[in-house]
């Protein structure tokens, strides 16, 4: 019989999250973030971040739909 010939793995990077999506439910609304495949990655309620973002002065400019990334 004869081998068959191995394939080389390639190797996977991690990507970093892109732009958030607004998802909107019955009784909330969210910020959501996707997995290259386009699963939901993170989830957060639009609420509270919002809050969040109130409270704490970003070092940095974001993106608009990057919002999350103000303080990296």
């Amino acid at each position: 019989m004869a081998k068959r010939a191995k394939k080389a793995k390639t190797r996977k990077t991690k990507r970093p999250a892109g732009k958030r999506d607004l998802v909107k439910a019955k009784r909330a609304t969210m910020f959501a973030k996707r997995s290259p495949k386009g699963r939901f990655a993170e989830i957060d309620e639009m609420g509270k971040s919002l809050k969040a973002d109130r409270r704490r002065k970003a070092k940095r400019k974001a993106k608009s739909g990057f919002g999350d990334r103000g303080d990296r």
